[in-house]
């Protein structure tokens, strides 16, 4: 097993970012517990969103994809599979990072599946967003910004996982 270097400490912020995210954030708005979800996030600030601050975030990111206050079922998907299907990937990577199993064949095949999961998904969201955002007016600058840290983590763990080491550390040094 390797040892850990600087940025493997870095994935281990990303990830506990990330899991924060996945099952903290997201289901506060997607079950509805913090009073606010996609039936009713079109009401704004007024409504039941603006009571809780994961509420108004997301009313936030209204003003950033105008689209979401009234997501279509394919958008709602694509976001809820955070929860889902990428939120145990990033307990299983805190645990490997955390235990340096990091580089083990294990984690280099559950990394390069959840990675290419992700970044398919990302792929076609972005991909969609930049075909639509004039007619949805989506800021698109800000949501590049805003979603592209979950496409570009995925890219730099799948080289952390594939670079060999000595060109890592001459890359990132």
């Amino acid at each position: 097993m390797a040892k850990k270097r600087w940025y493997d400490w870095l994935f281990i912020l990303m990830f506990l970012f990330f899991g924060f995210v996945a099952w903290y954030y997201e289901p506060m708005f997607f079950f509805g517990w913090s009073g606010c979800d996609w039936g009713n996030i079109a009401q704004g600030l007024e409504g039941p969103c603006g009571q809780h601050w994961v509420g108004q975030a997301f009313v936030g990111y209204t003003e950033v994809e105008p689209l979401y206050r009234n997501a279509p079922v394919f958008l709602q998907i694509i976001n809820e599979f955070d929860v889902f299907l990428f939120g145990p990937f990033y307990a299983i990577s805190l645990f490997a990072f955390f235990t340096n199993q990091h580089t083990s064949g294990w984690y280099r095949a559950v990394g390069t599946f959840f990675c290419g999961m992700l970044l398919y998904a990302m792929i076609f969201y972005f991909t969609w967003e930049f075909r639509t955002y004039r007619e949805t007016g989506a800021n698109i600058t800000q949501v590049v910004i805003i979603n592209g840290p979950w496409a570009l983590g995925k890219v730099l763990l799948l080289m952390r996982l594939y670079l060999p080491a000595d060109v890592r550390d001459r890359a990132w040094s």
